[in-house]
């Protein structure tokens, strides 16, 4: 829909596999999965195969050992698709990246060529019942005993967090307060171990995404189990969760383009006894305004998205992008409701652009609600001037 000068030969070619495996492979169950509020592990397998996970990961580890914009190629034409169950994003460069970067050697030969084959299903726990995702508010706890480590606390709408094999849990620990921001520690739990409860969340939007709550009742894991040093959680949050959030942006920037060009096809074909839809200036205005953010929101993107493999990437930049792809987004599938009347709440277009609607709520809540990267844009505005 808009010109860029981001990718080469190489990474359309890529584009253009991703694409063939989605629609071959993923696509035509997926309705199905979305019925059944949940994924098959086999198509993680599946992807893994077809080289969709741990794709900048080292060959030593599983991994193709190519740039972020391959990963970017992936989490666009899942969006294109409408395709959610299978967010491999989460394995790739939410989940891998890390204990690429933060893991023991051991614990990268463990975890990353099976994240990467889609053996291992991974989940980042952070948000809690009490306190949503604010870190600051975090009860659970990671306590050392002797060797070990003894965590208690609940975890909740954890992505993968009903399936997943391993989970990178952020706990309080004695240890790195800042301030008013209590000492973190993040630690690799495996979910066999005892201790460990997980259970799926029902819920209406991204339903075929496994959504769930893991709770830690005297959970005893070995200190090796922790994920870099002890009390650095909040410095290392600090920095990944700008390119989660930013992976989170490149998603929801593709979904609105892709709801853009549809309303804009069907309004076109929708007539009036003036013509098209598009002739009347009320709709073609809220259509030119939201077209309009949808190219502010695709450059600024673009602009984000080759910082991340250079490694002088802005976690501001990602709260911003954020923020404004997710806004726009859940303007565009509000407006596609309303603009196609009763089509919009009924028949096969009602319950695309309603469901639409719902999952485009979901992508203004998670990774950080819009109301929490306002307040880090906020905090960190006079440093940035």
């Amino acid at each position: 829909m808009f010109a860029r000068k981001l990718f080469d030969s190489e990474h359309e070619r890529w584009r253009g596999e991703v694409a063939a495996f989605l629609q071959s492979e993923i696509a035509p169950h997926h309705d199905a999965w979305v019925a059944a509020r949940r994924t098959p592990r086999a198509a993680w397998a599946k992807a893994g195969a077809a080289g969709l996970l741990g794709r900048g990961l080292p060959a030593e580890f599983g991994g193709a050992g190519r740039d972020f914009r391959d990963s970017a190629i992936i989490i666009e034409e899942l969006a294109r698709h409408r395709i959610h169950g299978l967010f491999t994003c989460l394995q790739s460069d939410i989940v891998a990246p890390f204990v690429q970067r933060l893991g023991s050697e051991a614990q990268k030969q463990k975890l990353l060529p099976g994240i990467a084959q889609g053996e291992v299903l991974a989940a980042l726990a952070l948000t809690e019942p009490q306190g949503g995702s604010a870190l600051s508010t975090m009860t659970t706890t990671a306590e050392m005993r002797g060797d070990s480590l003894v965590l208690n606390g609940t975890k909740t709408h954890i992505s993968n967090g009903s399936e997943a094999d391993v989970v990178i849990v952020a706990a309080k620990s004695a240890r790195g307060s800042i301030g008013d921001q209590p000492g973190l520690s993040l630690v690799l739990v495996e979910t066999e171990r005892p201790g460990v409860t997980q259970a799926a969340i029902e819920k209406t939007g991204m339903a075929a995404l496994d959504t769930g709550r893991i709770t830690f009742d005297d959970c005893v894991v070995p200190q090796s189990n922790l994920l870099g040093a002890e009390g650095m959680g909040f410095v290392y949050l600090m920095s990944f969760l700008g390119v989660e959030r930013l992976v989170l942006a490149i998603y929801a920037q593709a979904c609105a383009e892709r709801i853009l060009a549809e309303l804009i096809r069907d309004c076109d074909a929708r007539q009036t006894p003036e013509g098209s839809l598009l002739a009347h200036q009320s709709p073609r205005f809220s259509l030119a305004e939201l077209y309009s953010e949808c190219a502010v929101n695709r450059s600024f993107v673009d602009q984000c998205i080759p910082q991340v493999q250079e490694g002088r990437f802005d976690p501001k930049q990602a709260c911003i992008a954020k923020l404004r792809t997710t806004a726009t987004l859940k303007a565009l599938a509000s407006l596609a409701v309303q603009l196609r009347g009763a089509g919009g709440i009924s028949g096969d277009s009602g319950a695309r652009a309603s469901q639409d609607l719902l999952d485009a709520s979901v992508q203004s809540i998670w990774g950080g609600t819009s109301e929490i990267l306002l307040d880090l844009i906020g905090r960190s505005m006079a440093s940035g001037l």
